[in-house]
This record gives C-alpha cells, structure tokens and sequence, in this order.
C-alpha cells in the first residue's frame, strides 16, 4: 500500500501537535521536569542478509542521547539518541580506480532513536514505583554498504506503538536502580527493497530532495505486527542525586531487532552511557 505525501506530513504534524501538548501538560508544578544529556560507547552485531550473508560488528564511543522527563500528575518522556558505527568484515584494503590507488572504506551504519512515553504511576508497588503506560516509537536507520568503490545505499524506519514500563527502587535516600523495557507492539515499517535499489527505489531518489525522498520510502512502507518485526528496549540504570538539581547517572541499553521479510534482518546493540541531569 502506498501512501501519499501529503498524507504523511499530516501525520507528522499531528503527532508533533500531540507531543508539544502533553509536553506542556502540568506546568504548574514546579520542579517536576528534568534534561539528562547522556553519552558512553556501544556495540552493535547486525546481519542484513538483503545486504550481505555477513554479520558486521563495530564497537564506537559516538553514541550521544538526550532526555525530557516530567513527573506530575502523568509520566512523560521524550527521548532522542544517535549512534554511528563503521564495521569492516576485512582488514582496510587497496585497490585501483582509474590508475589512481584507493583504501576501501568501512561500512557506515548511522542509527537515530527517537521515542516518547506517557503513562501514570502504579499504585500498590512495595519497596519501589512502576510507571506504565503507551509508547511512541520512531527508529530511523541509515546505512551504507561500501565495496571498494561501489556502495549501497541502505534504510530501515519504523513508527511504532506499543507499552512501556518503568520499575524504580531506592537503594538509599541520594541514589536509586530503575529496570525500563519498551515494547513496540505494531509499526509503520519501511526497509530496503529484496534488490535493494529497485525501480521503486530509483523513483524515490529521483527528487534528490532529502526530505522527498525520506517522506518516499516512508509511502512504501506497510503495517507490520509483533509476527513480522520484533523489537524492544531494555534499560538497567543507575541514578545519584549530587544535589536538588543535579545528578548523575551510568545506564545499560540492550536494543533488538528482528524481522524476516523480505530478507532475514537481526540486530543487537549493547550500550553503556554515562550521564548527567539537571532538575527544574
């Protein structure tokens, strides 16, 4: 199924609509919302069989996100992180093109996270809270396949919905462990075609808009359930108050994807990040 433009961008404002809304609900309260600003290495392991029979690994210090909390009367979260990494099967090797020498270059996998969760606190929890409720999920991958001096351009983006829940503990009154697992349970999942540039994929470049030619591969994407994608997001984090406002904190990620249509895509991505929050 195809979907239009102009349909598209009409979802993308709603949501953002939605999103400045419920960001600016309960602004009475006062020291309710916090920014944590996070950064630390990662690794990945991720096999495209569309791309390659390969499985390609990297490990990459670049791996940077930012965070919005509110705590009022709802739970609100936006999240947005980045990663980037450049995995190589072979040592960097040389060839020739054109009687000029060349070193071939890595892969470039570029991965953007964007994620929004509103629920409320859970009554009747001892010895900690557990926050529930919906998630926005938005999983924008970049990819680019280099051989010498031929590359294939790559994409994997997926607009989901599905749950969340948050589990916190004190340990003593500056500091405390919380466990977060996010669970897209359907998306809007767009990916590379089995031939990786159809004609399809050449009409969609042909723009040679950024924004056109996102908004393209989005149109071609379809529905997909829990039975055609499986993702989720684990989080074990540890938080320590320096003071009213400031705090610090050290969290790891463990991130899944998993589809087989239209070739087998399964990837893993360990993170651990080091952060700092501020409390307004």
């Amino acid at each position: 199924m195809r979907t239009s433009r102009n349909q598209l961008k009409t979802i993308f404002t709603s949501l953002f609509s939605l999103l400045t809304v419920v960001a600016s609900f309960g602004q009475q309260q006062e020291n309710a919302s916090s920014l944590t600003l996070s950064f630390g290495p990662g690794f990945i392991n991720r096999q495209d069989l569309i791309f390659s029979p390969f499985a390609h690994s990297d490990f990459s210090i670049l791996n940077v996100g930012l965070d919005y909390t509110r705590e009022a009367e709802f739970y609100q979260k936006v999240s947005l992180r980045y990663a980037n990494f450049n995995p190589m099967v072979t040592e960097p090797y040389g060839f020739t093109f054109h009687g000029e020498p060349e070193t071939a270059y890595p892969h470039s996998f570029n991965l953007i996270d964007l994620d929004y969760q509103f629920g409320k606190q859970v009554k009747g929890i001892q010895n900690g809270t557990l926050k529930a409720g919906g998630l926005f999920s938005t999983d924008i991958q970049a990819t680019s396949y280099v051989y010498g001096r031929i590359s294939s351009f790559g994409y994997y983006a997926a607009l989901g919905l599905g749950v969340f829940g948050t589990y916190e503990r004190p340990i003593n009154e500056k500091s405390r462990l919380s466990t977060t697992l996010k669970l897209p349970l359907f998306a809007w999942l767009a990916r590379s075609p089995y031939l990786v540039n159809d004609d399809e994929f050449i009409e969609n470049i042909s723009s040679h808009s950024g924004f056109k030619t996102f908004m393209a591969y989005l149109g071609d994407g379809q529905l997909a359930t829990w039975n055609k994608v499986q993702t989720l997001d684990f989080e074990l984090k540890y938080e320590y108050d320096l003071s009213e406002r400031w705090g610090v904190g050290a969290a790891y990620l463990f991130e899944l994807i998993h589809m087989s249509q239209p070739r087998n895509l399964l990837s893993f991505r360990n993170s651990l990040n080091f952060s700092g929050s501020y409390k307004f």
